[in-house]
C-alpha cells in the first residue's frame, strides 16, 4: 500500500508538458486550410454519389409505384361508376362524417377544394 502512495506521489510530482489545443496539431494554417478543402471535396462527392445512385432510383420506384396504386384506384372508382349506374354511390350516413363544427364555410357549405365527381355536395344534403 504504501509503495503505492510513493509511486503516486513521484507520478504527481514529475514535471508534465503542458499541451494546448494549439500545440496539438502542429501544422501551418495553410495545411488546415487545404485539409478542409480536401475533406470539403470528399464529402460533397459522396453525396453527389449518394444523391444519383440512391435518391434518384428510390424517387423513381416510388414514382412508379403510385401511379400504380392510382391506376388501380381509378379501375376501381369506373367499376363501382359502371356498377351504380353512372354515379358513385352514397357513402354510409354516418353522423361523424362531414360535420361541421362552427356552421358552414364563408363560401357555402362546400369545401375549397369541393370536387363533384369525387365529392359529396353538401348543399344537396339534408
Amino acid at each position: 500500500m504504501s509503495s503505492m502512495l510513493a509511486r503516486r506521489a513521484v507520478l504527481r510530482a514529475a514535471p508534465r508538458a503542458r499541451t494546448f489545443a494549439a500545440a496539438a496539431g502542429k501544422s501551418s494554417y495553410r495545411e488546415q486550410q487545404a485539409a478542409t478543402i480536401q475533406h470539403a471535396a470528399e464529402t460533397t462527392e459522396l453525396w453527389r454519389k449518394i444523391s444519383f445512385f440512391v435518391c434518384l432510383p428510390a424517387i423513381a420506384v416510388c414514382t412508379l409505384w403510385v401511379r400504380n396504386v392510382e391506376a388501380e384506384h381509378e379501375e376501381h372508382q369506373k367499376h363501382l361508376i359502371e356498377e351504380n349506374g353512372g354515379r358513385l354511390p352514397e357513402p354510409p350516413a354516418y353522423e361523424y362524417l362531414n360535420r361541421r363544427a362552427s356552421g358552414p364555410f364563408p363560401w357555402g357549405p362546400n369545401t375549397l377544394f369541393f370536387n363533384p365527381k369525387v365529392n359529396k355536395d353538401m348543399s344537396q344534403a339534408e
